[in-house]
């Protein structure tokens, strides 16, 4: 039996691969071109080259180059999904849904498309149909703190919150140094009115990032809604002063009483829908 011969345009697919993965997007483009004028039949460099310009914007190029992949490998799943997000930022939902939809049924495993159908299918208030496709990038991902997070966030929408919040702390115990994590377990901790645990969250998420905007915002609204009226204010009164979520800042300003017990019902407050940021 006669070996297949390498195709000619793999170094350079590799090369710009390489590129790509350092930063270097013009000079991944550029070797990803010569690739396919080199061997117009690798459906990796077409492939790598779709991926590319989708990243770039280059969404109607990018569906040119995917389409040209899949006729050399309808079988391969990464065209597929750079076709459906392609279509997707270009306006074709339906058809870049159903893009990665091919995409998944080739390669369960592919998170990246799992990834963008979920976050099609939650701007499009499909929530529970979000949190399937999140759960199965999870599965296929299950160290992937963002993907993690991204569950919680389809969680919450349904008022899932119990369930968010053990999704969150997974987070953070796969990555306790993720202050996005801490943040987005202590906003659902305020919407389940568990007070202890939002305020150990959001504190752990300011030792990380001192100025995270949703964190500073959220702790102030738990010192709210425990009438704790003096640090409230003094927090209240800095977000206003830095622009910071300001609208809702001055909001509960405006509600926050001299002195006394503040009572905020939690579903009336800013900010506050069931869903994570």
């Amino acid at each position: 039996m006669f070996a297949t011969p390498e195709s000619p345009a793999r170094p350079l697919v590799n090369q710009g691969a390489l590129a790509l993965a350092r930063g270097a997007v013009d000079e991944a483009e550029r070797l990803f071109r010569q690739a396919v004028v080199v061997d117009p039949a690798n459906a990796t460099a077409h492939a790598d080259l779709g991926y590319l310009l989708a990243a770039t914007g280059r969404h109607a190029e990018s569906i040119a180059a995917s389409e040209r992949a899949i006729g050399l490998e309808p079988r391969r799943s990464a065209p597929w999904a750079h076709r459906g997000m392609a279509q997707i930022a270009s306006g074709d939902v339906d058809g870049g849904l159903s893009a990665l939809g091919t995409a998944v049924r080739l390669d369960p495993g592919n998170h990246f498309a799992w990834d963008a159908m979920a976050r099609t299918l939650l701007a499009l208030d499909r929530p529970a149909e979000a949190e399937t496709a999140w759960a199965a990038a999870v599965a296929a991902r299950p160290e992937d703190v963002d993907l993690q997070i991204a569950l919680a966030t389809a969680l919450a929408a349904q008022d899932k919150t119990a369930d968010a919040a053990r999704v969150l702390h997974r987070a953070t115990e796969l990555d306790p140094g993720s202050a996005r994590a801490w943040v987005q377990l202590g906003v659902v901790s305020l919407v389940r009115q568990d007070h202890g645990t939002a305020g150990e969250a959001l504190l752990t998420a300011l030792d990380l990032a001192p100025g995270d905007p949703d964190a500073r915002f959220h702790l102030a609204l738990l010192h709210v809604l425990v009438g704790a009226v003096e640090e409230a204010g003094t927090a209240l009164r800095e977000l206003v002063a830095a622009g910071v979520h300001a609208e809702e800042a001055r909001h509960l300003l405006e509600r926050l009483p001299g002195n006394g017990r503040v009572t905020v019902p939690l579903d009336d407050s800013p900010s506050h829908s069931g869903r994570t940021s």
